[in-house]
């Protein structure tokens, strides 16, 4: 009897020691749940402001070919983006610019002119950016979209020259860098090459219209992009 309370004693405190060991052996660790990559799914907008140079401007009038050289000038505009991913960014853009005439030359003649000409984009843009692994992000895009150039120009002495325009189909493509200056702000200086094409202009004086202009600006712009 005494060797069987023995053996069942025995037998209780092996069990009362290795059952937390056993119990710990039994414990199943959950696996970690994942989260959203940073930099993805981010809203943002876009504030810029830049110098442009526009290439001369060609119509038709009649038979004559009219062409104006331009004075540098200047853009200014916003766009509201959405970031696919840590790569590919989608917006769209509202920019403004405006270029004062310099000269104008036709088939018999040239001289000064005076006005201004105004460009309006409405774009969507496609940009993709070239990670570092550093504060500075390279990118390169563009965009289609319309725009609506418009003159108020005059040539020379003349009651003659850019009145009302058109829209007209518009892109651009650029390419820049932008560089982090706080956690949700970077900083953005790119090159643009903004163009509308096949805009008329009327006549100042009402006789006419200067057809088939294809306006071309190079711009250079600096902003700053606020993600959200």
């Amino acid at each position: 009897m005494n060797k069987t309370l023995l053996a069942v004693a025995t037998i209780a405190a092996v069990t009362a020691v290795s059952s937390p060991a056993l119990a710990a052996d039994l414990v199943v660790e959950e696996p970690a749940i994942a989260t959203a990559a940073s930099g993805q799914g981010d809203w943002y907008v876009s504030l810029f402001a830049g110098g442009t140079i526009t290439e001369d401007v060609v119509t038709l009038y009649n038979v004559y070919d009219y062409t104006v050289g331009m004075k540098p000038g200047y853009v200014l505009g916003l766009a509201v983006g959405f970031a696919l991913d840590d790569t590919w960014n989608v917006e769209v853009e509202l920019s403004h610019g405006e270029a004062d005439a310099d000269d104008y030359s036709w088939d018999f003649g040239s001289g000064a002119a005076r006005g201004t000409l105004s460009t309006t984009y409405l774009l969507g843009n496609i940009w993709f950016d070239l990670p570092t692994g550093s504060a500075f992000t390279p990118y390169i895009g563009g965009g289609l979209g319309a725009g609506y150039a418009t003159g108020d120009m005059l040539f020379g002495t003349t009651p003659y020259g850019y009145g009302t325009g058109s829209l007209g189909l518009a892109f651009q493509v650029g390419a820049g860098v932008k560089f982090d200056v706080a956690d949700n702000i970077a900083l953005d200086i790119g090159y643009r090459h903004k163009a509308i094409l096949d805009v008329d202009f009327t006549d100042s004086d009402g006789g006419g219209t200067y057809e088939d202009a294809d306006i071309h600006s190079h711009v250079l712009q600096a902003g700053l992009t606020f993600e959200f």
